[in-house]
């Protein structure tokens, strides 16, 4: 039943791949990890750019992307034509001069094709590597090749050796169930129900994973195209960092560091004795091997330049403007492999309370009194990575500010009506902002709610909450009452970061 079509290359193509958004994709993230290791990226804010997305899907990313970036040109490419169809129509109804989106096979892209298409300051291959065949991943070497500019970036996402090893049985067990059965709902039920009785008779070759956690803890949340495509490709196959890197550099692209922050430290991913394993590794190779084998999880960020110059880190780092993630209380620790690492209070609250008054520069942040024992580099991936911050691009005022933040809000309406509408639950969606040169990480929730504010800024709950719920009587008091803390939550704790990032 679910068999992928001819032409689909072992892919499935029966359901499209759900909407998600992931903010290691925006150039204002990556532009930090390029500081954090101090490698020079030349971009800038209100300076031209070309972006394309490898395997783009619907394009909800490269239209987030479009949106937040009114000087650059965003590419999304997909062999899968229902794809590059949703991704057109969202763009039309934003009205995106800046997004395009092409259907392409990248095993047959060459030639002319190829020589068409500019030169990219940015290229994103995210979840792509790992599940094709080896025609298309020549096809993305290809275009690295010939259409990364000199100092360009590659962002490069895979499921990585060893971590992902222990869910190739479950991989094959659960496809087997998706093409034997009569629809992807029957066949995932039947997986789990087939996991649920080996675990439970410890079997010693299905180990914990992230895979069987979806299957036995989230099944109910977790969206059926999502699961098609993460279990039913004839292609997948987990990389070792070494093979990727040996990939890359036939494309004259040097390994820089990886988009999630933390795990450019080894001090918050390894134990000492782990540490002192890595630090005696006589290549990165050999470090990231090490790394791979120590951490727990299965899926690597890394970061490429075509053409790797070195920069001053810490004059970098120290540069980088940050905006006010959240005026919510709690704690601000950061989880990495190893556990959890914050900022002692003394540090982080002088710095939070610049932040709340308004963007700040990490080297402004440092210099208040008590901070001067924390590198800028530490300070940026903690403030990053714990949520408190955000790394900033543009300013309100900036040349271009009020046309890119109403293409930001128009994008952001659309995606609330597309999306948010059809009950998408933890579905990872964004609020499109030039402020951050793509969007900010939300749920569905936080995106209708954003999007109906931006309509009506001075609006009470209630009167959000009559308009999420547009016909038909309100539901009973007990519910009505828990929807409405949760949207005066989001006004209070949310809301003064959307306003100040132009969403509303």
């Amino acid at each position: 039943m679910n068999a992928p079509s001819p032409w689909s290359r072992g892919y499935p193509v029966a359901e499209p791949y759900p909407a998600s958004w992931h903010s290691f994709q925006s150039p204002g993230h990556i532009a930090a990890a390029c500081a954090l290791m101090g490698a020079a990226w030349e971009v800038a804010p209100g300076q031209p750019m070309r972006i394309a997305e490898i395997g783009c899907g619907s394009g909800y990313t490269a239209n987030v992307l479009a949106a937040g970036n009114p000087d650059a040109e965003v590419l999304g490419l997909d062999y899968n034509p229902a794809h590059i169809a949703e991704a057109r129509s969202m763009a039309a109804a934003v009205g995106l001069a800046n997004a395009r989106f092409e259907a392409t096979d990248l095993a047959e892209l060459d030639g002319a094709e190829l020589d068409r298409l500019p030169e990219f300051d940015l290229v994103t291959v995210h979840g792509v590597w790992s599940w094709v065949g080896d025609p298309v991943r020549e096809g993305i070497l290809r275009l690295l090749r010939r259409k990364v500019k000199p100092g360009g970036v590659v962002l490069m996402t895979y499921n990585a050796l060893p971590g992902a090893g222990g869910a190739l049985g479950l991989s094959r067990l659960v496809r087997g169930f998706l093409r034997s059965s009569g629809s992807t709902a029957e066949g995932i039920e039947a997986a789990r129900a087939q996991v649920e009785k080996l675990v439970a008779a410890e079997a010693p070759n299905l180990p914990n994973s992230t895979w069987r956690t979806l299957l036995l803890g989230e099944v109910a949340k977790a969206r059926q195209g999502y699961m098609l495509h993460e279990f039913i490709t004839d292609h997948w196959r987990p990389c070792f960092f070494a093979d990727v890197q040996e990939a890359m550099a036939s494309a004259r692209c040097d390994y820089v560091g990886s988009a999630s922050l933390d795990e450019n430290f080894p001090s918050m991913s390894l134990s000492p004795a782990q540490r002192e394993i890595w630090e005696a590794a006589p290549d990165e190779a050999a470090r990231q091997l090490i790394f791979d084998m120590c951490v727990p999880r299965a899926f690597r960020r890394d970061v490429y330049v075509r053409g790797l110059r070195r920069v001053n880190r810490e004059a970098a780092v120290a540069a980088i403007p940050l905006a006010i993630a959240t005026h919510a209380g709690g704690g601000r620790a950061i989880r990495t492999q190893a556990g959890e690492a914050a900022l002692p209070p003394a540090i982080l609250e002088p710095m939070l309370a610049a932040l709340r008054q308004g963007p700040q520069q990490v080297g402004a942040l440092l210099a208040l009194p008590g901070c001067g024992n924390v590198t800028p580099a530490e300070a940026l991936a903690m403030l990053i990575g714990s949520g408190s911050a955000l790394p900033l691009w543009l300013r309100p005022g900036d040349a271009g500010w009020d046309e890119a933040a109403a293409a930001a809000r128009r994008l952001n309406a659309v995606a609330a009506r597309r999306l948010a509408a059809h009950g998408l639950g933890t579905a990872r969606l964004a609020l499109a902002t030039p402020a951050l040169a793509g969007g900010l990480a939300v749920n569905a929730m936080e995106l209708a709610v954003a999007a109906l504010a931006a309509e009506t800024p001075e609006a009470e709950p209630d009167a959000l909450i009559r308009r999420l719920i547009p016909q038909g009587p309100l539901p009973p008091e007990e519910v009505l009452a828990g929807v409405r803390e949760e949207v005066a939550g989001l006004l209070r704790d949310r809301g003064p970061v959307w306003r100040a990032l132009g969403i509303v």
